[in-house]
């Protein structure tokens, strides 16, 4: 049986930064901090948010480098604002 390495520590190059609503009052520094966040987000489901939590989690077992799930979480994150908005 093999061991998988988590790599918590691997961290983008440039940050995220999110929020609820117009203020962006939490700092996202890679993949490992991007899963915290979205488990916290109020859609958690669709092909966007299903592709960032996969990227993410492949990023932080060094499947993939974390530049690459980086658009994609931006994306989830913004589908959620989006939807968010169109229930208020």
């Amino acid at each position: 049986m093999g061991v998988t390495v988590i790599d918590f520590a691997a961290r983008w190059q440039t940050p995220v930064c999110v929020g609820d609503g117009p203020l962006l009052t939490k700092t996202i520094w890679g993949p490992a901090d991007a899963l915290r966040h979205m488990k916290t987000i109020g859609h958690r489901s669709g092909p966007i948010y299903w592709r960032a939590l996969h990227l993410c989690q492949h990023a932080v077992t060094n499947g993939v480098h974390p530049e690459i799930c980086r658009p994609h979480f931006i994306a989830a994150c913004a589908e959620n604002d989006a939807r968010r908005f169109d229930e208020e």
